[in-house]
């Protein structure tokens, strides 16, 4: 009789030669002395062209994080998030884990990728990405409202006399959407969250949609300027007869994870879920 033989196939590693760097301006670097040493003693270079990188690294929190999404979806490779900053609802690991991560990362062993919805936002022809939101706001000094007139798919959804209104994805329901009262929707949903900022009327609530639904805006004032803001660092002047239409997009971004990580348990720290309030 002939042995049977078990082929034992390896893991493929995952090669990482050369690197992109995101950092906070107020990143305190003195807490990565090891972890840029094991960059240097591995040979593993810094390149300031995020396509020649074969892994992004963001250095700060979810501010720096957004950042690094933008870059990721030129080249389509993964981040590596390392929290150096407060509250870090996406950066997860910590600087004394970053070297371990990294290790893990390269040998393909005890982690996971996490993949997040972004938005797709065409503004006048022009096409950005949200991994958290996009605002349309009051602009200037002047403390009147705004008026935002919202479709889906073409049909009337609802018109918000308020500060703005923000569209969230399922990532930014837990950023700027959730601090104006939206819903917390988890991220391996297909929705987008519809939050208005300090309404006039009363009943005019946060809802979620389809994320397969195409969002158009029609924004007026009589007085006060309106502005678009996209994920915090892009600004524009808006006017009622401009184009701006939003849905999810297909695009990705993936985070590399502890392989422990589980978003209820990130939700119940960061939220003192479960905490007594004196």
């Amino acid at each position: 009789m002939k042995k049977n033989r078990r082929m034992i196939m390896k893991k493929k590693e995952n090669v990482v030669k050369k690197v992109k760097i995101v950092k906070s301006e107020y990143a305190n670097e003195e807490l990565l002395k090891n972890f840029y040493n094991y960059l240097k003693e591995s040979e593993i270079l810094e390149v300031e062209d995020v396509k020649e990188a074969d892994l992004l690294i963001s250095l700060g929190g979810d501010g720096t994080m957004l950042k690094a999404a933008k870059e990721a979806i030129i080249s389509d490779i993964p981040i590596l998030a390392i929290n150096l900053g407060s509250l870090g609802y996406l950066v997860e690991i910590n600087p004394e884990n970053a070297v371990e991560m990294l290790k893990n990362y390269q040998k393909n062993e005890n982690y996971k990728i996490e993949n997040r919805s972004l938005m797709e936002v065409k503004y006048n022809g022009n096409t950005f990405y949200a991994l958290n939101e996009l605002v349309i706001t009051k602009g200037g000094h002047e403390a009147h409202l705004i008026q935002v007139e919202v479709f889906s798919n073409g049909i009337f959804v609802n018109k918000y006399r308020a500060d703005g209104i923000i569209v969230a994805t399922p990532t930014g329901s837990t950023a700027y959407s959730l601090s104006a009262g939206g819903s917390i929707v988890h991220p391996n949903l297909n929705a987008l969250i519809i939050t208005p900022l300090s309404p006039q009327s009363l009943t005019a609530r946060p809802i979620v949609i389809n994320g397969c639904e195409t969002l158009s805006f029609k924004a007026t004032s009589r007085e006060a300027e309106v502005h678009l803001n996209i994920d915090g660092n892009l600004w524009f002047g808006i006017k009622p007869e401009d184009e701006l239409l939003a849905t999810l997009s297909s695009k990705k971004i993936k985070i590399i994870k502890p392989i422990n990580s589980n978003y209820f348990g990130i939700l119940r720290e960061k939220l003192k879920w479960g905490d007594f309030v004196l």
